[in-house]
């Protein structure tokens, strides 16, 4: 490798992967350090604002030493494309600045920490499930929500959304130079799906990045067999897992390539080895989840294997399959046939759609499909890797979970890479140079379109011209804000509201809430099983409601569909003498349990 070769791999080194790895430290300690503060109770805002001062003030120290190279020595194109990346992240501040108001930021992401914050510590919430899942990102929430702000959480996600397309940068840069670098960071934060996540307080962001992390990380152990590497790929895999269960998907296919490696560098006795580092180092920076659910329940991974006593929820909200694989759910479900399931991974580029489980819940681009097998024109260190790495994961995902775009952002970024080197080798080409000149424009104009229409149906544009304060936004966006603002005025501190069809949007209530179940199971077996109508409020009553809030129409069909004469009956009767009506608003309605 000449002088120019040797610079460009210390320049890659020193200011993008130390940075990022330094960055994954800072974040996974300051979140385990707020799990700590609540195992023992201590959520107070000035124990929450050192612990931040001090992993950021760690985390500013531990870079001290890093080069940060200046602009002089970039083309006027890589300028151009650096204020691109630049415009790329400021055109999702205005959409992450709005009040939340997506479905999972309401009832998990922000609904729990503000739970925890409440308390002053994290307890069981026995009848949410998905409150017994790893919360690393969530808890990074909890700390700015117990400062005020609602809307810092989504900047969190979306830091994490931009330190991926960091090692999308970091692992084109000395494959395919600083150009091509850029133009991978660019397509990253642009991809429809990643540009709509990163608005919201969620968490994929985080496993994306995690996973990215770690894969790299494991491929800086393959090249220069530092056990720092093989440590920091495994720290990054248990900070992942912490964040996201999907992620044992890439625990399993890194954990093997790391055995591989180290079998090939010393044998097996070097793999067996590495291969119980990285797993023993993953779980230990796992294992505050798992002592925590085993002390709450007997399984250390409830509820990914469901092991515990029936008392506890089983798992509600999670797109786990149990019975039934997700490519059978499809095949029964939306009418799919063999040659359907067969191109299902090239589906997912053409027919993603927002909102749609039957349409993956989230939009890629379908002309990356055209500049992935590019990838391949050339010789490129680790393209094929990428490329087994994306088919594996989607391959264990399709058997294991539902088929929603957004589960599989653990390899989004390695799909965004083998995108970027299929652009440099047309670009490179003369014979296809012009023909992907015109289909890249065509792809910028998809993802622009679509950056156009979330705009749209946001109401961004509106909201921030002042035509709608934060209340009324509320009340326009979200048809159960109404109901759920006329409870937090009027309903007494003590008020225990039970959530029937509503959609658990728990993270705007003020007063203490919990949830009817989903299904319908509870509120069948209660009127099925009652005698009057004073025994179905006692049933209600005997899970601590002194509330409860419907949504009409789901609730008159649920009815209908399930009960018979004697027991509708039976319902009405209750209605009439054991509820009050206190507040009805488009569709949903509070009754307080007399």
């Amino acid at each position: 490798m000449g002088r120019a070769g040797i610079l460009w791999r210390i320049s890659n080194r020193m200011y993008s992967m130390e940075l990022l790895y330094r960055a994954a430290l800072a974040l996974g300690g300051l979140s385990l350090s707020v799990f700590f503060l609540g195992a023992v109770g201590q959520l107070s805002q000035a124990l929450l604002v050192i612990v931040l001062a001090v992993s950021s003030g760690a985390f500013i120290y531990s870079c001290k030493s890093v080069y940060f190279k200046g602009l002089k020595d970039f083309s006027q194109a890589e300028k151009f494309l650096l204020a691109a990346c630049v415009l790329s992240i400021l055109l999702i501040l205005p959409l992450a600045l709005m009040p939340p108001t997506v479905r999972d930021e309401l009832i998990q992401h922000l609904a729990l920490p503000k739970l925890y914050i409440n308390e002053g510590r994290i307890w069981e919430i026995r009848h949410i499930g998905f409150s017994y899942l790893p919360q690393n990102i969530d808890l990074l929430y909890l700390i700015p929500l117990a400062l005020g702000s609602d809307m810092a959480p989504r900047l969190v996600h979306l830091l994490f959304a931009v330190m991926t397309a960091g090692l999308v940068y970091s692992f084109i840069l000395p494959r395919a130079g600083r150009p091509y670098a850029l133009t991978g960071f660019f397509l990253y934060m642009t991809t429809p799906l990643v540009f709509n996540l990163s608005r919201m307080a969620y968490i994929d962001n985080g496993a994306a990045f995690y996973s990215m992390l770690s894969f790299m990380a494991a491929l800086r152990y393959r090249d220069d067999g530092s056990l720092k590497w093989l440590v920091i790929s495994a720290v990054a895999m248990g900070l992942g897992l912490g964040s996201k269960y999907n992620l044992l998907i890439s625990f399993l296919l890194i954990g093997l390539f790391i055995t591989a490696v180290s079998y090939k560098k010393k044998g097996m006795p070097e793999a067996i080895k590495k291969s119980v580092l990285f797993i023993a180092v993953a779980v230990a920076v796992l294992s505050p989840w798992l002592i925590r659910n085993y002390a709450w329940t007997g399984s250390p991974f409830y509820p990914l294997f469901e092991t515990a006593a029936a008392s506890v929820a089983k798992g509600e909200g999670l797109h786990i399959t149990g019975e039934m694989a997700p490519v059978g759910k499809r095949f029964l479900l939306y009418g799919e046939g063999v040659i359907d399931l067969i191109i299902l991974p090239l589906r997912l580029f053409w027919e993603g759609a927002d909102n749609s489980i039957e349409k993956f819940d989230g939009v890629l681009n379908p002309l990356f499909l055209i500049f992935i097998p590019l990838a391949f024109l050339k010789k490129v260190k680790d393209a094929k890797l990428l490329l087994a790495y994306c088919a594996f994961f989607f391959l264990a995902a399709a058997l294991t979970v539902d088929l929603v775009t957004r589960y599989l952002m653990p390899v989004i970024p390695a799909v965004i890479i083998l995108v970027t080197l299929g652009v440099k080798n047309a670009f490179t080409s003369r014979t296809l140079r012009w023909p992907a000149a015109l289909i890249a424009a065509a792809l910028i104009a998809f993802n622009a379109s679509y950056a156009a229409g979330l705009y749209q149906r946001t109401g961004a544009l509106g909201y921030f011209s002042g035509g709608m304060d934060r209340e009324g936004y509320l009340k326009a966006t979200l048809p159960d804000y109404d109901t759920v603002s006329f409870a937090n005025r009027t309903l007494p501190e003590s008020a225990k509201v039970m959530l029937i069809f509503t959609g658990d949007r728990g993270y705007y209530w003020d007063r203490d809430y919990i949830y009817g179940d989903r299904t319908g199971v509870f509120l069948r077996t209660l009127v099925k099983n009652a005698q009057d109508a004073g025994s179905i409020g006692a049933g209600f009553k005997g899970f601590g409601a002194t509330h409860l809030m419907l949504n009409e129409a789901l609730f008159q069909k649920f009815v209908n569909d399930n009960f018979k004469e004697k027991e509708l009956e039976l319902l009405v009767l209750f209605f009439n003498t054991r509820l009050r009506t206190l507040h009805t608003s488009r569709g949903y309605s509070l009754y307080e349990i007399l």
